[in-house]
């Protein structure tokens, strides 16, 4: 009987070894920039903070798998709602409406954030500009002058349970037919500096000119002084794979692919297998069986999603 290695939170999201069904690699020199932006905000006030891809290549976007960071003693993350760039018309994906083309979830100070379809470059990213909004409020009796960054880093977990390797890549890239690629990622932290509200004083003059009184009111504007030191944070990342050692013959499930990770690229190929796109190997379906129920469809697509964006813990799982 065929052992079975039980995944447990894992990505490693570089692209992609020889499979099944092989990819080749190309425009591996091509830089996208993941961006931040820098904002405002009072203690005990509300603050949005937009995220944008930037420099997006002719050959577009339809993989996306990082994680937005923030420091929650300053700040509470209320939701993440898609932009309008990565907000593209993937009706036609028979697979959306069980496993989101748009995926996050908020954790410990952490924002998973998971992108894919698999529709045709057609429906993938291809206009740079806000891919997501973060909004929150900043906690009471934050310090004026505190400058709170929204990094950007991989998404937190091991490769497998108990391979005691951590996912060590994000990815924005592409992957279709014979064809993929992971673009390098430079990433650039946006923040939220934390400041009092400006106030306006008025102040009433009266003068007397030619035995007329004359009033003047004159408002002045004041704001709590603060002291800000911001470093440009700029990271750039390419290309890390991590990888596991999987005993011939054995189960690892969510490896659709079969090169012994679980990640995003193996969302995108079972999305297709469970919109007929693919036709998998036995050793494949054996895999993408991530509820147990020893089919292959899009409830295993929604629970691969699932464990990617760090919301179940383990595969196979089932409700």
């Amino acid at each position: 009987m065929k052992a079975k290695h039980t995944l447990a939170g894992a990505l490693a999201l570089a692209m992609l070894a020889s499979t099944a069904v092989s990819f080749q690699v190309s425009a591996a020199d091509t830089a996208v920039t993941l961006k931040g932006a820098k904002v405002e905000a009072e203690a005990g006030g509300e603050f949005s903070v937009d995220v944008s891809l930037e420099d997006i290549p002719s050959t577009k976007v339809n993989v996306m798998d990082f994680a937005v960071t923030y420091d929650q003693t300053v700040l509470n993350v209320d939701s993440v709602k898609i932009g309008k760039s990565a907000n593209v018309d993937v009706s036609g994906d028979s697979t959306a409406s069980d496993a989101p083309v748009f995926a996050t979830n908020i954790k410990d100070g952490e924002i998973t954030v998971s992108w894919t379809t698999a529709l045709d470059s057609a429906s993938w990213i291809s206009e740079d500009g806000v891919i997501l909004t973060i909004t929150g409020t900043v906690k009471d009796g934050v310090a004026d002058g505190t400058v709170t960054p929204i990094d950007f880093a991989p998404v937190t977990r091991e490769t497998y349970d108990g391979s005691g390797k951590n996912n060590s890549s994000m990815v924005i890239g592409y992957v279709y037919g014979g064809d993929s690629a992971t673009y390098t990622i430079n990433a650039e932290a946006g923040s939220v500096t934390i400041g009092s509200k400006q106030t306006t004083t008025e102040t009433t003059v009266t003068t007397t000119e030619g035995g007329k009184d004359t009033t003047a009111t004159e408002a002045t504007t004041t704001a709590a002084e603060s002291k800000t030191d911001v470093t440009k944070a700029t990271t750039t990342i390419s290309g890390n794979i991590v990888t596991g050692t999987v005993a011939p013959g054995s189960v690892l499930y969510g490896d659709v692919n079969c090169d012994a990770r679980v990640d995003i690229t193996d969302a995108v190929m079972l999305n297709k297998a469970a919109a007929g796109v693919v036709t998998l190997n036995d050793t494949q379906r054996k895999n993408a069986d991530c509820n147990g129920d020893e089919e292959v469809g899009s409830q295993d697509a929604t629970t691969l999603l699932m464990f990617l964006v760090n919301i179940i813990k383990t595969l196979p799982y089932s409700d």
